[in-house]
């Protein structure tokens, strides 16, 4: 069995309160295949450990646009 573990960190600028942070954990987190989600609004990041066989990156940054808080690349 191939390990798909993948983890990617993400700059999310909209990040300002643990309120952010914990929308953030939700909606990512109920995406199929991510393990763990860590957003940080010290840092305005979020680090995500997932499937990459079942999640893609491009997912996790449509579900974060959804819920509020696009990506800055």
């Amino acid at each position: 069995m191939t390990d798909t573990l993948s983890r990617v960190e993400l700059s999310v600028p909209g990040i300002n309160c643990g309120h952010c942070e914990l929308t953030i954990k939700e909606e990512v987190g109920a995406l199929a295949g991510v393990r763990t989600v860590e957003p940080s609004n010290q840092t305005k990041s979020v680090v995500i450990d997932f499937d990459s066989a079942t999640v893609s990156t491009q997912q996790i940054r449509t579900a974060l646009a959804e819920a509020g808080y696009p990506v800055q690349d």
